[in-house]
């Protein structure tokens, strides 16, 4: 059950999903990585009110208001791919979109041989 977390790094090898969740109020950033690492041990197990289930294979973590976007990869691996402020009910397009896009980056980055994880 238990994954490893790792980060989407961009290919300018910017980690968006971190450097949103370090630019927050102590407090706030806290508590993500409180969510972060409940993930680690808990995986696919991650149930509401501190996750849920997004669709397109894309899942919540939801510390305050906070949403942390990630994956699951080869079995082994929770990818978090995006983190932005919620301020309104459903999740906005746009926010979607740009996790898509960087889950389907990053597989396919994986897929061509760019990234390794855990030395498969």
């Amino acid at each position: 059950m238990a994954k490893n977390v790792v980060y989407y790094i961009d290919d300018r090898a910017g980690n968006p999903a971190w450097d949103f969740i370090d630019s927050l109020p102590i407090d706030e950033r806290d508590k993500c990585f409180e969510f972060i690492a409940y993930l680690a041990e808990m995986g696919e197990q991650v149930r509401r009110p501190v996750g849920d289930y997004l669709g397109s294979k894309l899942y919540e973590l939801r510390p305050k208001q906070t949403r942390i976007i990630y994956f699951f990869m080869l079995n082994d691996y929770a990818v978090i791919v995006h983190a932005f402020r919620k301020k309104t009910r459903e999740i906005p397009e746009k926010e979607m979109k740009t996790a898509l896009k960087r889950m389907n980056d990053f597989i396919l980055r994986y897929k061509n041989g760019h990234i390794q994880l855990g030395g498969k």
